[in-house]
């Protein structure tokens, strides 16, 4: 697939035209959509050369759709649960909204709060998240007050999209200090391309839970920047699977000192899914941590890539980096490519990285086998206790 990005404004339906915000959408807003529709001609459309990109199969992102099932929304399981589902028609509460929450659609907020989303790793190739801004459809504007302390209390977002068009969708997050909150995104739809800026605020707790079990033809986009301040502290787990395309890339900046990001992902493909999930870490202040766990498994004729790249800049000392990327392939004709990076600027600091790419242990499956356990169900335990070293949350 070659060509500018300006070309990828077909995959969007009504935004081709520059028509996607809703009526009513503020002017400063229409002139970012401009400044980007404007940008797109000089960038080009995802190809297998660019880094980002090399282990996806790009050409899915213009690939025609059979009719699928309408996807299933999940339920709210617990009384502490909050769910607004965010869809090409805007937000919609299915439960009371608590007085410490406030959300609104993105097209509604200030034009003081809007944070642009610079991607640090490789912004030439970031042609997806400028299109997410050239054909926004929608999103929110969610803000948590510092009076939610009970990390109990789960405000879930699912976003939902049926169609062959991609849906932009654009989010942001503030959350105050010293809040507890607990913050669960489920991906149900069929094409949406998702980027969120996140902003802790000082002494924060913040647990995130995001799962997308796609369609066997949904795809899945999605570029998170998040900056952490003094002492916020950042729990994230990602749960993936299915459907024929996600690339998921996760920007993490130090704004303050004495923080903490931990993520865990559990990537599990089958058939011929691509699942890429990249991560990128900055630290550019003193006496942070960050930890990167990733558990993937693949099967059939399906493709992972992990990338974990940690920045330690010049002057950050007293940082900690942990990586640890391990892989099972369950066939032969299943690819996965493992790859954390470190590049360190600073003296006084603590780093590890490691990957791994294997089968199940054999003498475990024997062992199992010979306390009367059938194969297949050892082969599921296996892959159950591998899956919960990723658990971070």
């Amino acid at each position: 697939m070659a060509g500018s990005m300006s070309e990828a404004m077909t995959w969007l339906g009504p935004a081709e035209s520059g028509q996607s915000l809703p009526a009513g959408a503020p002017q400063w807003l229409r002139d970012k959509q401009q400044a980007a529709i404007q940008q797109l001609s000089s960038m080009s459309v995802p190809h297998r050369k660019m880094e980002i990109w090399r282990y996806a199969d790009v050409n899915r992102l213009q690939a025609q759709m059979t009719a699928e099932n309408a996807p299933e929304l999940p339920t709210p399981n617990a009384v502490d649960h909050t769910v607004i589902v965010v869809s090409q028609q805007g937000i919609q509460w299915h439960s009371d909204q608590p007085d410490w929450l406030t959300v609104e659609p993105i097209s509604q907020m200030a034009a003081a709060d809007w944070q642009d989303v610079q991607p640090q790793a490789h912004p030439s190739e970031q042609g997806m998240v400028v299109l997410n801004q050239a054909g926004l459809h929608g999103g929110v504007f969610l803000v948590v007050a510092a009076e939610q302390t009970n990390p109990a209390h789960v405000v879930e977002l699912i976003y939902v999209h049926e169609g062959e068009h991609w849906l932009n969708l654009r989010n942001q997050f503030k959350l105050a200090s010293n809040c507890q909150v607990t913050i669960k995104e489920t991906h149900v739809g069929d094409r949406i391309n998702l980027v969120s800026h996140w902003a802790v605020g000082p002494g924060a707790q913040v647990k995130r839970e995001v799962t997308s079990r796609l369609q066997p033809e949904a795809m899945l986009v999605q570029f998170d920047h998040m900056e952490l301040a003094d002492g916020a502290d950042v729990r994230a787990m990602h749960q993936r699977s299915n459907g024929a395309l996600q690339h998921h890339q996760r920007q993490v900046q130090f704004a303050g000192v004495g923080a903490k990001y931990v993520s865990g992902s559990i990537n599990k493909s089958i058939l011929n899914n691509n699942i890429c999930d990249i991560v990128n870490v900055i630290h550019n202040q003193k006496n942070n941590r960050s930890e990167v766990t990733h558990r993937s498994i693949a099967k059939d004729q399906s493709q992972i890539f992990n990338n974990a790249r940690a920045l330690v800049a010049v002057g950050a000392d007293q940082s900690e980096i942990e990586q640890d990327l391990k892989n099972i392939l369950l066939s032969a004709d299943a690819k996965i490519f493992s790859k954390p990076e470190l590049e360190v600027y600073a003296d006084e600091v603590v780093a590890a990285h490691g990957s791994t790419i294997g089968a199940l242990d054999e003498q475990s499956l024997f062992y199992l086998q010979s306390r009367g356990i059938e194969l297949t169900q050892a082969r599921e335990i296996m892959i159950e206790s591998f899956e919960q070293e990723a658990q971070v949350c």
